[in-house]
């Protein structure tokens, strides 16, 4: 490997530590939102509910790119302003909650419901039978879904190159404009983005296996 080769690849690898904080916070964000709005949901608690399902319904059906872009550059109108990394965590983290949210309702709506009345037949409140039966149970459930949505919220890192956020698109789209050597760097781009999306992968099936409740199986 020459020394221009080893240089351009590790300023991408800077690039894709980038890309892998913003993703790991809105990831974390988008799991602990989705898991508490999903169970509001899953309960319809009055009004909450409501709110969580405007929110849910603004953020599934609106273009992440847009979102990012409302964040950055039109919320400064109104004296709220982020910095590209805020922004970048931000809009990850808000969007994936939307998905994630109604991942966790369904998973938790997917749980047998005659679980939850033998529970509540042994003399369990309805809060308790939720943290000792429905919680698990259904998070457990929704492992494949928000793995799926995970994977997403890291591949759509590449949208904060609208706000100059220095993740791996970006650091890639500048180093093409320097050297011209499109193949090479965004095929090297390309290729971080899929390890990286299959180690999520990976991982998450390692998961879902050390989870599995016996008798509910696990796909081999």
């Amino acid at each position: 490997m020459t020394p221009t080769f080893v240089n351009e690849l590790w300023i991408l690898l800077d690039g894709l530590s980038r890309s892998l904080l913003i993703s790991a916070i809105g990831i974390l964000m988008g799991l602990a939102l989705g898991l508490v709005f999903g169970a509001v949901r899953y309960f319809r608690i009055p009004v909450v509910s409501q709110l969580i399902g405007v929110y849910v319904n603004l953020f599934r059906c609106t273009p992440l790119l847009v979102q990012v872009v409302m964040l950055y550059f039109a919320l400064p109108d109104l004296g709220i302003k982020f910095s590209p990394f805020a922004t970048s965590w931000l809009a990850l983290g808000l969007w994936g909650a939307a998905y994630h949210t109604e991942i966790f309702r369904a998973g938790f709506g997917a749980v047998n419901p005659n679980e939850v009345v033998a529970a509540r037949a042994l003399g369990m409140s309805a809060s308790r039978s939720f943290l000792d039966i429905t919680l698990p149970l259904g998070t457990r459930a929704s492992i494949p879904a928000a793995t799926t949505m995970a994977i997403t919220q890291f591949r759509s890192s590449s949208f904060m190159i609208a706000v100059g956020y220095q993740e791996l698109t970006y650091v890639a789209n500048r180093m093409v404009a320097d050297t011209f050597k499109v193949f090479q760097v965004f095929g090297i781009a390309a290729l971080a983005y899929l390890i990286v999306s299959n180690v999520i992968a990976v991982a998450s099936r390692s998961l879902e296996k050390r989870v599995a409740v016996p008798g509910l199986g696990v796909a081999k």
